[in-house]
């Protein structure tokens, strides 16, 4: 039982990581950052 708890715990945590990095790297992309600024003013 310990295991498997531990095996969701990293799981989830290789999960967050990703979507993490995944939100870093979009925002080294200076349009998209500008895009979302854009979006943001507008609405």
């Amino acid at each position: 039982m310990k295991l498997r708890q531990t095996l969701r715990n990293i799981l989830l945590g290789a999960l967050l990581a990703a979507v993490l990095l995944l939100a870093f790297l979009a925002y080294l992309q200076p349009s998209f950052v500008l895009d979302l600024a854009n979006r943001f003013v507008l609405c």
